[in-house]
């Protein structure tokens, strides 16, 4: 009876793995997503000429540029900023409450010019890209300055439903 135990327990355990192994190697086949596809539609919808291999090496770099530059990670002084205004609040203390209201404040004013100047040197560079290959002006043509501005973003992560660009606290 043992022996049938252990022999299910390892034909489960060999099985789980090949089923892993599957998945993994499913996964590094899997072709990695063109980040320029909406760009790239938008580009010819607008009768612009395509895009270079070059102008595409150039965006993907801005790309990633502009993603590394941002932080990956919580703010510790916000965090440590936040916790103590909610210790404030919860202690009833109003003082120190505004005052970390405060920090919270000017830690979020620079961050968020941190990310809105790394996002006017992005964008600035990925519309210098596009003239440079006689794809912007088509662009703006066809679907005007915030819709090709929307584009640009949707290029660094964010939506491109034409929607407000702004966002919450700490994401301008």
């Amino acid at each position: 009876m043992r022996l049938r135990e252990r022999f299910a327990s390892i034909t489960v355990l060999l099985l789980c793995a090949i089923a892993a192994n599957a998945t993994m190697a499913t996964a590094q086949r899997a072709p990695q997503r063109d980040l320029l596809t909406s760009l790239k539609r938008a580009i010819t919808e607008a009768n612009a000429p395509a895009l270079t291999t070059a102008q595409e090496t150039q965006l993907n770099t801005l790309i990633t540029n502009f993603r590394d530059a941002l932080p990956d990670e919580p703010d510790e002084a916000l965090e440590a900023a936040r916790d103590a205004y909610d210790a404030a609040i919860l202690a009833g203390n109003l003082t120190a409450a505004q005052a970390q209201a405060m920090i919270i404040a000017a830690r979020f004013a620079q961050l968020n010019n941190a990310r809105l100047q790394a996002e006017a040197k992005f964008k600035i560079d990925a519309l210098a890209v596009l003239q440079s290959g006689g794809q912007l002006a088509p662009l703006k043509q066809k679907f005007g300055d915030e819709r090709v501005l929307g584009l640009i973003d949707s290029l660094a992560g964010r939506g491109f439903g034409g929607g407000p660009r702004g966002g919450g606290p700490g994401r301008p």
